[in-house]
């Protein structure tokens, strides 16, 4: 256990490398990167990024801030929730033409959910930018447009789009849809 800088507070440190290595893990992993391409990208050795997500090794400050850069978060995104409840409540929106966010801010994965009145129409809720998109019709019916081609889902439906550009919805049907987009694989 170390205890530093703090009025009697004891911190065990092998267990916030641990929950801070493995934060770190699941955002290179969510990015489609390897251990060898993040090294590149930080200009830290596989091994010590290895050995950091792990949690057996502790990051300089420094150090932390060129995998977190590299990852394209802050450290302030890698230790928020530190000591912190990780439970969130969200709900579904209730009046048509609403749209509310129902993921976490720190998570890779957007989730929406988007209510809509017959004839509503509008763009895709969730960033799409180098982003992979699924869609899940929980109750009527959307009309999805996907580049240049419609598909019309009812209840129970879903879309699962790898490679987009655009993507738009128009109602015909009241309807509840939850939009997903999660960062693409990269090969």
């Amino acid at each position: 256990m170390g205890n530093e800088g703090g009025a009697g507070i004891a911190v065990d440190e092998k267990s916030l490398a641990v929950r801070v290595g493995g934060r770190l893990r699941g955002l290179r992993q969510d990015r489609g990167l390897t251990l060898a391409a993040l090294s590149r990208e930080c200009g830290v050795s596989v091994s010590y990024l290895s050995a950091v997500e792990k949690g057996v090794n502790h990051p300089s400050l420094h150090t932390l801030a060129a995998i977190t850069e590299a990852l394209g978060v802050s450290i302030r995104d890698v230790v928020a929730e530190e000591g912190q409840e990780t439970i969130r409540l969200s709900a579904i929106p209730r009046q048509p033409s609403e749209a509310a966010e129902v993921s976490h801010p720190l998570l890779t994965l957007r989730a929406f959910v988007v209510t809509a009145a017959t004839g509503d129409e509008g763009a895709c809720p969730v960033e799409l930018a180098d982003r992979s998109l699924f869609l899940y019709v929980v109750s009527g019916a959307v009309t999805v447009r996907i580049d240049d081609t419609d598909y019309t889902l009812d209840t129970g439906d879903a879309l699962d789009v790898t490679e987009l550009r655009e993507a738009s919805w128009r109602s015909p049907a009241a309807s509840t849809v939850m939009w997903v987009s999660i960062p693409r694989r990269r090969n």
